[in-house]
């Protein structure tokens, strides 16, 4: 009897210890592409220019996916923000399997496309935790309706929450 139960302790012990949980699995594996709001603002004392950020007052930010049937961008039903107000930055996923990521964004009125062009590699986190989809900005091109320009300050998107471009109008 002592035998049985010395073995149900140590089955229960086993047991226990085979289900600790990595650290890294706790940690935020959300990946987001980051973009902030900018625009120019030139000195005219000094003639000094410097960027400010910017404010949007109603942002809609709709996801266009990449149709492998018809071979072309559809829109589909991904709002990734709606009518968002006094707004300054925006953290949006990039596609994971494709590696181009492509955003039809609403500034107020005046409507843009931003397609962004990426790499994806997985990060190897652990055994229990698996891999992590990261990506590395190549370039990214947009219409000009309302966005003047876009700046790639930081070209690798991961969970650091790290700006990656900047908007500027």
């Amino acid at each position: 009897m002592k035998l049985f139960q010395h073995i149900v302790i140590l089955y229960c012990l086993l047991n226990l210890t085979s289900c600790i949980v990595d650290e890294q699995c706790r940690e935020n594996k959300y990946v987001a592409f980051m973009a902030g709001f900018y625009h120019v603002v030139k000195n005219q004392t000094s003639g000094l220019v410097t960027k400010s950020t910017l404010s949007i007052d109603s942002l809609t930010v709709k996801g266009i996916m990449f149709d492998s049937i018809v071979s072309k961008f559809v829109y589909v039903d991904s709002i990734l923000y709606n009518n968002s107000k006094s707004i300054s930055k925006i953290a949006i996923p990039l596609h994971k399997f494709i590696e181009v990521s492509k955003y039809e964004v609403k500034f107020n009125t005046k409507i843009d496309t931003i397609t962004v062009l990426h790499t994806n590699t997985n990060e190897y986190l652990s055994l229990e935790c698996g891999c992590l989809k990261v990506h590395s900005i190549d370039t990214v091109l947009t219409t000009n309706h309302f966005i003047d320009s876009v700046t790639i300050s930081n070209h690798n998107v991961n969970t650091t929450n790290a700006e990656n471009i900047l908007i500027f109008k």
